[in-house]
């Protein structure tokens, strides 16, 4: 097929007359016809759809009957498209909200992070005003790139838009070294202990295994004396893990008024685009119910393109106030997984080593008392 056949093309017969002439006046006029084929009284061709006019001209010079047979190439498949007016009006309204569209959000590129770094970074973002359908400055750029490194959960992030495409690039903050993280003023211990074992990172160890020390004391020292007696000052990092006792006083009541889930839940929406949010019409909210924030982009069904927007659901769901009865057996096991949070909020390095506890009933309350015996890293 010749290249021309794909833009504009004509397939013609060509019958009484002088034919040959006619090709050959096509010929030396540069028409240059292809596809020439035989036919009875005849022939038939193909040329360029602008040339045609001037073979036509030749034909009724060589007294010779032209008819167009078939239009070929793209130009004849778009012409009645071209004729449409609303087609043009469509354009004309169309390209401009595109080009106005390409300042807002239409999609986060975070292919560069993990997922767990992804839905850290785009809650950052969403706090600073970067989220899908949001309109985008330098500012707000700033803004994003100073929240995400301020998040403590990267150590350098870059941000680049355009047109509709957020690209979040940031790397993972390293934890600091153990000598980074020390301090000019010297450790002290949370608590009084007997010390089982240390760990020197930088400083002066000032107590050893088997030693008694008490709340506030000096555990690591930032001085240091060299063979000549010249002090080196150097932050106090290190740990030190005692063995000292924990206690913890509970009460639980056997017969509780709790708020306790019906099933039924209402939802209520906002969406962001094009720089503006709004709120869609929703049920009232009602009076005791646990609230579940989700945020999601809309996609267009079954084809999977993302709009430019995003949207915020709250999910409230109903409770109503219930009586829970607990037998002493379940109170008791309440209080000691209560204690054993507290506990390790508080040393979340404990090592348990013996436990002593009592439990005693007044009326319709549990009364819990534990002591752990444990060994932690007592450096405050």
């Amino acid at each position: 097929m010749e290249p021309v056949s794909l833009w504009a093309a004509v397939e013609f017969t060509a019958c009484n007359g002088s034919t040959e002439a006619l090709l050959t006046a096509a010929a030396r006029a540069g028409l240059h016809p292809y596809g020439v084929t035989a036919l009875p009284g005849g022939f038939g061709g193909r040329c360029a759809a602008w040339r045609y006019p001037r073979l036509a001209a030749l034909a009724r010079k060589h007294r010779v009957r032209l008819r167009i047979r078939r239009k070929l190439g793209l130009y004849f498949r778009l012409r009645p498209l071209l004729r449409r007016a609303g087609l043009w009006a469509g354009l004309t309204v169309f390209v401009p909200l595109l080009l106005f569209a390409q300042q807002f959000v239409w999609y986060a590129d975070t292919s560069s992070l993990t997922t767990g770094q992804a839905a850290r970074a785009c809650a950052v973002l969403r706090e600073a005003g970067l989220q899908p359908g949001a309109a985008v400055t330098e500012a707000k750029l700033t803004a994003g790139e100073y929240a995400l490194l301020h998040s403590g959960e990267f150590s350098w992030a870059s941000l680049n838009f355009a047109k509709g495409r957020l690209v979040v690039e940031a790397a993972a903050a390293r934890p600091k070294p153990d000598i980074a993280a020390g301090t000019l003023h010297g450790i002290r211990a949370r608590c009084s202990g007997t010390v089982l074992r240390t760990n020197l990172t930088s400083g002066t160890m000032l107590v050893q295994p088997g030693q008694q020390v008490e709340a506030g004391q000096g555990l690591i020292g930032t001085a240091r004396a060299e063979r000549d007696g010249t002090l080196i000052f150097a932050p106090a990092a290190g740990t030190v893990i005692a063995q000292f006792e924990w206690s913890d006083t509970r009460t639980v009541p056997l017969e509780e008024t709790v708020q306790q889930y019906t099933g039924a839940c209402t939802r209520a929406y906002r969406v962001t685009a094009f720089g503006h949010t709004f709120s869609l019409p929703a049920a009232p909210a009602p009076e005791h119910a646990a609230v579940v924030l989700r945020h999601f982009q809309p996609e267009v069904p079954l084809l999977g393109l993302a709009l430019p927007c995003s949207v915020e659901e709250t999910c409230r769901y109903v409770q109503q106030p219930e009586t829970l009865h607990r037998t002493e057996a379940q109170a008791a096991a309440l209080a000691r997984l209560q204690s054993l949070q507290a506990l390790y909020a508080a040393w979340p390095d404990a090592e348990h080593i013996a436990r002593k506890e009592d439990c005693t009933v007044n009326g319709n309350v549990l009364d819990y008392t534990v002591t752990y015996t444990v060994a932690a890293d007592i450096c405050g």
